[in-house]
């Protein structure tokens, strides 16, 4: 089952018992430490949602509605809940924006920069970001599409961000290059990461320079 649908199945199961906070938090809180593991481990994860006396009481059933969405068709399932809540208006309204330069010359520096590495090595890059993405200072919704963007390996970052975040991941992932290849190879390898983003750059009329 993909990332989406387990997501939609999730909060399929959630949504009668938890209002959009709490919701979005036990979204946030299963894609950064749940997503990836075994369905026995949602057990756990419900056990952490539950946080008031009467979500105690009500865990078993929200486990089982869970499991009770795993086995939905998609059709029956409801919207991913990053539309759903959006819709709501529980995050700010210009997050869930297309691209903007600033952006589009952020990921086209860092799909550089993982191409210097063979399949195996990209991946310990991806996870190292995507395990210290608690040091990233954004909302919940901005690290979620991060997240999201570097476990799919899609090629566009959904949302606008401040230059400061963009900064800081540009950083993770240079500590993480230095641990896999040494900082000498890392130094080559984004400065020649920086002559390929270049055009992108001119283009756009945003100074890479700014990112760095």
């Amino acid at each position: 089952m993909e990332l989406t649908l387990r997501r939609r199945a999730i909060y399929t199961g959630m949504r009668p018992y938890f209002d959009d906070e709490a919701l979005l938090n036990a979204i946030n809180l299963w894609q950064a430490e749940y997503s990836h593991k075994q369905k026995f481990a949602l057990s756990v994860f419900v056990a952490r949602c539950c946080n008031t006396a009467q979500l105690k009481l009500d865990r078993p059933k929200i486990l089982g509605a869970i499991f009770m969405a795993m086995d939905l068709a998609s059709d029956e399932l409801l919207p991913d809940p990053f539309v759903e809540l959006n819709a709501n208006n529980v995050f700010q309204p210009e997050i869930r924006q297309a691209q903007d330069h600033t952006t589009k010359v952020f990921t086209m520096l860092l799909q550089q920069m993982f191409l210097k590495f063979n399949k195996r090595d990209e991946e310990q890059l991806r996870k190292f970001l995507i395990d210290h993405l608690h040091e990233v200072k954004t909302d919940k919704m901005r690290l979620m599409y991060i997240r999201e963007w570097l476990s799919l390996h899609t090629s566009d970052l959904e949302g606008t961000y401040e230059l400061e975040v963009l900064r800081q991941l540009i950083n993770l992932v240079y500590v993480a290059m230095c641990q896999s290849a040494g900082p000498v190879k890392a130094d080559q390898y984004l400065s020649q990461s920086i002559r390929e983003t270049e055009p992108l750059s001119q283009e756009s009329g945003f100074k890479l320079h700014d990112l760095l």
